[in-house]
């Protein structure tokens, strides 16, 4: 049954692309179907249980029959976090909503194109929601869950080969844009191909090490980007959403304690070691739930090495003394994401 929804999420793929240029409302129909089959094959490689709505109790005759209420990409998100481990980041969550609303305004309400004008205007707002959300989901499929889906990499890599000749519909978008992009590249602005919609339009700063938001002038991608050199080449490696990077100088797996390791101000760090302050030691993220990723950088920033969030201040566990962002007022008794505080200790008790 899995491999039934993962194929099935593949054929929806396949039929929103072909749809795209004659018939762009079933296109994103089948679309927005497609990527709610893949989360809850993800949710299903995990119990099947899962997919099933908090609204009905869980029934394997109805579930094999296909008499359920399944899950709605909101609840998806809650349980991929809470039981699954593996969330949905704030950016993908975000692209698939965009995709979702438009859907629902297809479906209920009406098709606003009326003229060839409007209909191309259309068609490249499509292409845009279609591109950033396939960007993220391709990214879940062969990074995040490649466990889950190693099985389909042939007919994933043939899906996405065919998506990226779709910017073709955008090339009028990035043409419009070329002067004022040509106008802040002398103002020394810098620009990078997009990985989304594949023009050189994503805007990017040119601190290091400092997190910053880049944006695709053309397809509206947004993305959390950090810069630090590579500990291999010296060349500089450019981070996306997360603290795991591949240096495109010299081909070195780039990971947190990377990110964490550049962010860090060893100095400071070693000097308020030696004076018992324990202000610069790493922390552990509640967000992400990564053990000693969080680092005070030079900037006096808390910021995630692993999740790229970034924090006002951290609390000790009441219990193991930990630092950790989040509410840490009742950890004595409840614990943090790493111990289970004073409760756990007495359970079996």
């Amino acid at each position: 049954m899995f491999d039934s929804l993962v194929e099935n999420g593949l054929d929806f793929l396949s039929k929103a692309i072909s749809e795209l240029k004659d018939q762009p409302k079933y296109s994103v129909i089948h679309f927005h179907a497609a990527v709610e089959l893949f989360v809850k094959a993800r949710l299903m490689h995990e119990h099947w249980s899962l997919i099933v709505s908090k609204r009905q109790e869980p029934d394997w005759d109805k579930f094999v029959t296909g008499d359920f209420l399944s899950v709605s990409l909101d609840e998806a998100a809650g349980r991929l976090d809470k039981v699954v481990r593996s969330a949905l980041s704030g950016a993908d969550l975000a692209a698939f909503r965009e995709v979702a609303k438009h859907r629902n305004k297809m479906v209920h309400f009406f098709h606003e194109a009326h003229s060839a004008e409007e209909s191309s205007e259309l068609t490249r707002s499509i292409v845009k929601q279609q591109l950033k959300a396939w960007y993220f989901l391709h990214q879940l499929l062969t990074v995040q869950w490649s466990e889950v889906f190693s099985n389909w990499n042939v007919k994933i890599a043939n899906i996405d080969a065919a998506l990226r000749e779709l910017h073709e519909f955008l090339q009028v978008v990035f043409d419009n844009l070329q002067p004022e992009i040509e106008v802040l590249k002398a103002k020394g602005v810098l620009f990078e191909q997009c990985p989304s919609c594949g023009f050189e339009s994503q805007q990017h700063d040119d601190e290091v090490k400092v997190i910053y938001e880049s944006k695709c002038l053309v397809c509206g991608l947004a993305e959390k980007c950090l810069k630090i050199e590579c500990p291999v080449c010296g060349q500089l490696a450019t981070f996306r959403n997360e603290g795991f990077a591949i240096c495109q100088s010299c081909g070195k797996s780039l990971e947190p304690q990377d990110v964490a390791d550049a962010l860090i101000d060893a100095g400071a760090a070693h000097v308020a070691a030696m004076d018992g302050d324990d202000l610069w030691s790493v922390g552990n993220c509640s967000d992400c739930d990564g053990y000693h990723t969080v680092v005070r950088t030079e900037n006096d920033e808390w910021v995630c090495a692993s999740c790229f969030g970034e924090f006002e201040l951290l609390e000790s566990c009441g219990w193991c003394n930990e630092l950790n962002t989040g509410d840490m007022e009742h950890s004595y008794i409840t614990g943090c994401n790493h111990c289970e505080g004073l409760g756990g200790w007495h359970k079996d008790d």
